[in-house]
């Protein structure tokens, strides 16, 4: 939704192919906190093999499962991207009805409120970072996305950006030793964000 561009309708041509990496990552990153995988030596493992009741999720799963052997991070990573998981997510996000199609085009469903989810999330996380609001997991897992990418632009003007960085730094760890995250999240989103 962050990646939107709302005046054009479609995703910003510039960061489609770091986007798709990102969402890579992050359906690695949604099994793992499910319990389902594991990272062993750069290898994902599977630790359940309970489907968790989301397509995209189950179905990276079961392909993980089909492989027959432990695989490296990357590997699934260009996997995920090659089965074109943007699609899937834009698809899911239109059949949930937070994205509208129109045509060849994508519009934020708007809220009660008046408001779309995603100037609720860019909110949230304004207010995380700017604010004296305590990030939860998943969004320390959103801004690490977007601080190793380059894109926090997409929710936080120029002038903010300095400040941001060193708060989402500060949060995150700093690629090295002493990241925040938890190793194999980190782990997700250096190879993710590479």
């Amino acid at each position: 939704m962050i990646a939107l561009d709302e005046e054009e309708g479609e995703l910003h041509g510039s960061i489609v192919r770091t986007l798709e990496s990102v969402l890579a990552g992050a359906v690695l990153i949604d099994l793992v906190l499910h319990e389902r995988i594991k990272l062993l030596d750069d290898r994902v493992i599977v630790t359940d093999q309970s489907p968790i009741e989301d397509d995209i999720l189950d179905k990276t799963l079961f392909a993980i499962l089909d492989t027959g052997r432990p695989r490296k991070l990357k590997y699934w990573i260009n996997t995920i991207i090659y089965e074109k998981v943007t699609n899937e997510v834009t698809h899911y996000l239109v059949k949930k009805e937070v994205l509208i199609r129109k045509k060849k085009r994508l519009r934020l469903a708007i809220l009660e409120g008046n408001g779309s989810i995603k100037s609720k999330l860019e909110n949230r996380l304004r207010g995380v970072v700017l604010g004296d609001q305590e990030p939860e997991l998943r969004e320390k897992v959103l801004l690490a996305f977007l601080y190793y990418t380059d894109l926090l632009k997409l929710v936080f003007p120029h002038k903010e950006r300095k400040i941001v960085r060193k708060r989402v730094k500060k949060w995150i760890g700093d690629g090295k030793e002493g990241n925040n995250l938890g190793t194999p999240l980190d782990e997700i989103v250096a190879a993710a964000s590479k």
